[in-house]
């Protein structure tokens, strides 16, 4: 099953100038347990309403797609990352299709 996860970094998370090549290589081997699919630093986007186009400047610091048996899984997963130690937090949810989304009850 595939999950989804949102990386927040929050409050004025941040990692410490001289602890970032331990985390960068950290968050590799994170990224590797979780055997991702998707892997992506938000960097340099856009944030679009009908009014107007602005630089990003929200919370979101990545995203992830990867697989687990189920959602503790995930949940345990998403709990090994070393970015939650610097203030990150994660959100993870189950992918679902767009037709799934789209059926009302």
């Amino acid at each position: 099953m595939k999950f989804i996860l949102l990386s927040r970094h929050t409050d004025g998370s941040s990692v410490p100038e001289n602890e970032v090549a331990q985390n960068l290589k950290d968050m590799g081997e994170w990224i590797l347990l979780l055997k991702a699919t998707v892997a992506m630093p938000i960097r340099g986007g856009k944030t679009v309403s009908a009014k107007n186009v602005k630089d990003y400047v929200g919370d979101l610091g990545g995203l992830l797609i990867f697989e687990a048996d189920n959602l503790d899984q995930a949940v345990e997963l998403a709990k090994k990352s070393p970015g939650l130690r610097y203030g990150f937090t994660h959100e993870v949810f189950p992918e679902i299709s767009l037709y799934e989304a789209a059926k009302t009850k």
